[in-house]
């Protein structure tokens, strides 16, 4: 019966001492809480921004197509009779005048034919002067007077018709220009119909240019169109529309509109290729900003504002972009700070420091993407 009784008392004093045990591992505990500091939550760190601040601006809605320069006139000269070249008077890279003769085509037998002519037209007109004085007497009869008279009619026909077959023997400039190409040579034969210059006038010049169905309303006749000519150091021209074609064209549904201008020391020269500008409209209140700060996402466009120096995502929408810059119909109101670069990496509601625009501002020792640029928006 002894034996019982110790079993139970070893239990009890093994159940103490892991009570107790357990007591001093808490009390240890708290003690070591107690001495050892709490780690404090290091500060939000602000994300350096350039700011600026959206206005209301009036603003010039354009748009940018592409020309090229055409002559005046650009002609392919041809003989009017055949035969062979006798003369040739002009030769390509040199400037004609108005009716010079250029070339000739061998001419002699024309020739003979208006000699006849100008014998047949003496005659004819001695026996009708004769005829004439015996009409004053009444010595002749008036149908013999009158075939009389209709040989000098027929004569005289004759005549023109000659010196009209000896002028076709020619080729003469019809406009002040230069010879482009010369396709003959002396001695060479010229079927009729042959080319055989290619006359260019060009002053003045004339600025061709597609424009698109959506924007043919923003042109008139008179518009004034001002262009810059890459290939000449983007210098500046402007033409006066002298032509709006009627009909779209098939291929690509635009119309052919043509600006003439002078060109008298003739530094424009067909082929060359112009960067054209239209005026659409003028928006008055129109809220412009940088393209650069429009963030697409999704088929969305946000921004992000300052705002008690934190960061606001808000959604915009876009009207029409204008190069650089885009004008938005909904999303901001004039007085608002739009942040404009050190965006990219923005969440709502982010920290932010502004930097003035001087500035170069950078994030975790690495430079913010820089946009390089002003805001430039034409102004009423």
């Amino acid at each position: 019966m002894k034996r019982p009784n110790l079993r139970i008392k070893r239990s009890s004093v093994v159940l103490w001492m892991m009570i107790v045990g357990m007591l001093i591992f808490v009390a240890f505990s708290v003690t070591l809480r107690r001495d050892t500091p709490e780690l404090e939550t290091p500060p939000e760190k602000a994300n350096p921004v350039h700011v600026m601040t959206v206005h209301a601006q009036s603003v010039s809605d354009l748009i940018r197509l592409p020309g090229r320069i055409e002559p005046d006139l650009r002609a392919r000269l041809a003989v009017d009779k055949g035969g062979r070249i006798t003369e040739l008077h002009a030769d390509k890279g040199e400037r004609v005048s108005r009716d010079q003769l250029l070339l000739r085509i061998d001419d002699r037998s024309w020739r003979a034919l208006l000699e006849n002519a100008d014998i047949e037209l003496r005659e004819a007109e001695k026996e009708y002067n004769r005829w004439s004085e015996l009409a004053k007497t009444g010595a002749v009869s008036a149908s013999e007077y009158d075939a009389v008279r209709t040989r000098l009619d027929r004569a005289r026909v004759q005549r023109l018709d000659a010196q009209v077959h000896v002028d076709q023997c020619e080729v003469r400039s019809p406009a002040d220009g230069m010879i482009n190409e010369r396709f003959v040579e002396v001695g060479e034969f010229a079927p009729e119909g042959a080319a055989v210059f290619e006359l260019i006038v060009s002053d003045p010049v004339k600025l061709a240019l597609d424009v698109p169905e959506r924007d043919i309303a923003a042109v008139q006749m008179g518009t004034e169109i001002p262009f810059t000519i890459l290939i000449l150091d983007h210098a500046s021209f402007t033409g006066t529309v002298t032509h709006i074609a009627e009909a779209a064209s098939p291929a690509n549904n635009s119309y052919r509109v043509e600006a003439t201008l002078a060109n008298e020391d003739r530094v424009l020269r067909a082929g060359m290729i112009a960067t054209a500008t239209l005026l659409r409209a003028r928006r008055e209140e129109a809220v412009v900003v940088p393209l650069s700060a429009v963030i697409p996402r999704r088929g969305e466009h946000f921004v992000f504002l300052a705002r008690d120096n934190r960061a606001v995502r808000r959604l915009v929408k876009i009207d029409r972009i204008l190069g650089a810059d885009v004008i938005l119909a909904e999303g901001l109101e004039p007085g608002e700070e739009l942040i404009i670069e050190g965006h990219r990496e923005l969440i709502d509601g982010a920290l932010i420091e502004r930097v003035p625009i001087d500035a170069e501002p950078s994030r975790n020792d690495a430079p913010i993407e820089k946009v390089g640029r002003t805001l430039r928006v034409s102004r009423g």
